[in-house]
């Protein structure tokens, strides 16, 4: 079975209406393996716009409802529901669309931290269309644990410096997050060595992402 790119490229997605699909990149990999990184280094490239869990939940109100339900789980380490999680993706997205800082027409999706399930990639479906899903592989859980205890202190993210909870969020990785790999069809999974240092990696996503860049957008003006 062969990917045909000038199917991919012939959907023009707007939201709210399911007939059209945002073109999107899915980063997936455990807690540590550097896709905020990644996507943050992304996010700097005209013509990519990088949507990440993290800052989509953090973008919240803390005195709402929603705001208070997330630090909620965020503090026990626990992933929010999926329900909760694709409506507050739904609105976060369509802010940025009538905002202007995501054209949909130009600008291919990265997301990041979402889906994190076979459930929540099932609810995205009539919203996305995947054209590639970059697998970060990183082998030593150890050195993941160090670099989110780094990113914790650095960020000044209290919940992410707890061990039982960086722990924990690995586990949930590996039973919720990791079967996406064989959910999705094989052709678009990347392998991407996530060990490496953080420029060796860029070019590994770069070397996937560009070609789809090319074949399914316009070069963007300036």
């Amino acid at each position: 079975m062969t990917l045909d790119n000038k199917s991919l490229c012939q959907e023009k997605p707007v939201l709210p209406n399911e007939e059209h699909r945002f073109r999107s990149i899915v980063l997936v990999g455990p807690p540590g393996a550097g896709k905020g990184t990644q996507g943050k280094l992304l996010s700097h490239i005209p013509g990519i716009f990088h949507i990440s869990s993290g800052d989509m939940f953090r973008e919240l109100d803390e005195e709402s409802e929603l705001g208070q339900l997330f630090h909620q789980y965020a503090t026990q380490g626990d992933f929010v529901p999926d329900d909760i999680t694709i409506k507050t993706w739904q609105h976060y997205i369509k802010n940025k669309i009538e905002m202007n800082y995501y054209k949909p027409d130009s600008d291919l999706l990265i997301l990041d931290g979402i889906p994190r399930s076979i459930s929540q990639a099932e609810l995205l479906s009539p919203y996305v269309h995947v054209l590639k899903v970059l697998f970060m592989v990183c082998d030593d859980r150890e050195v993941m644990f160090k670099r989110i205890r780094g990113r914790a202190v650095k960020e000044k993210r209290r919940d992410d410096a707890n061990e039982y909870v960086a722990r924990y969020r690995w586990d949930e990785y590996k039973n919720k997050t990791e079967p996406l790999i064989d959910h999705y069809p094989q052709e678009l999974i990347r392998i991407i060595d996530a060990d490496n240092i953080p420029a060796d990696v860029l070019l590994q996503i770069l070397s996937a992402i560009v070609p789809i860049q090319k074949q399914c957008f316009s070069p963007p003006h300036f």
